[in-house]
């Protein structure tokens, strides 16, 4: 697949941590058992299956007919994620999809070999687009916050800290550079961005409406492409450091590292696997905020941790001096 760039394109290449293509892609991981995700997985379905909604059994059912373990998503699932945007701001851009495009994905679902029940709710969909979507809608906000808001805060520290090295990158190297960084099934040509996959799409975005890049940790090991009418091309990627998502956090109590830091910020450096602000690391350590602060201010001044703003919110990640401290201990 190829996804032609004009300059005015590359003028509009942004980045985007996007809740709904978390969610949709989760989905995915979740049904094929990624092993990455195992900690995840094990927890997700704990959840699911004890949830007290008494359409959870139907909730699922839709959304694993919709997402399944292989073959295409749904193009509509996964809009054009806006800036900032929260999970219920793409669910609210449900209602502009048309419904020729929602159609065209079920009929595209169709074509597999599907369970009696798939077929049934897809045939379904297709009788009445405006209840399919409603109940779409309800399936995701009900998955969503069982299986995926808990663990957000965890996620979009990973994809926020992403998008932080590759702003770098672009800074230091130019967009090229990213794009070769992206994965290896994304290759820079002169005309734009060639992908090694199929794809059997025919009515193309308009030129000069930019491209979307987004880290999403439940895609890996391999990149998801929207490159359709309506929406602006999109990519998404394994975010830097989504190996290390679901680790547990090294335990550093007798560790020389707490006797020379002392056992508060070394705890502290450890949980930063991933970026967090105060207030997460305070609930995850059980620490007054200002407790937490006083001790970032510290290490932050000794180059063992990092600021990583967002927009008003500030992460803390470890500095390379931390992690080759965190290293040796």
């Amino acid at each position: 697949m190829l996804i032609r760039l004009t300059s005015e394109d590359l003028t509009r290449v942004r980045f985007e941590a996007s809740p709904i293509w978390e969610t949709v892609t989760s989905l995915r991981a979740l049904q094929q058992g990624t092993a990455l995700h195992k900690p995840w997985i094990d927890e997700a379905k704990k959840r699911l299956a004890d949830s007290p909604d008494p359409k959870a059994r139907e909730h699922l059912r839709l959304l694993t007919t919709l997402v399944q373990a292989k073959g295409p998503i749904p193009d509509a699932l996964t809009p054009t994620p806006d800036r900032q945007d929260t999970l219920a701001d793409a669910l609210a851009a449900f209602a502009d999809i048309p419904a020729e495009l929602w159609l065209r994905d079920v009929k595209y679902l169709e074509r597999g070999k599907l369970p009696d029940y798939s077929a049934r709710i897809l045939a379904e969909f297709r009788e009445d687009v405006p209840r399919g979507v409603a109940r779409v809608t309800a399936a995701l906000e009900w998955y969503w916050g069982t299986a995926v808001e808990p663990y957000w805060p965890r996620l979009r520290s990973v994809l926020l800290a992403d998008i932080d090295s590759r702003l770098e990158e672009l800074a230091r190297h130019g967009i090229q550079e990213v794009f070769k960084t992206l994965h290896p099934s994304v290759r820079p040509t002169p005309d734009g961005l060639e992908i090694t996959r199929g794809c059997d799409v025919t009515d193309l975005p308009t030129p000069g409406r930019g491209l979307i890049l987004v880290p999403n940790a439940f895609v890996w090991p391999n990149t998801l492409v929207l490159n359709t009418a309506p929406f602006v091309p999109t990519i998404t990627y394994a975010p830097r450091g989504v190996g290390r998502l679901w680790e547990k956090v090294r335990e550093t109590n007798e560790s020389p590292i707490s006797r020379l830091l002392g056992r508060t910020r070394a705890q502290i450096l450890a949980q930063l696997d991933v970026p967090m602000t105060t207030t997460q690391l305070a609930c995850a350590l059980d620490l007054a905020a200002g407790t937490v602060s006083s001790h970032l201010k510290v290490l932050a001044e000794s180059g063992l941790t990092e600021p990583l703003r967002s927009g008003r919110e500030v992460f803390y990640q470890r500095g390379r001096v931390g992690e080759e401290l965190l290293a040796r201990a």
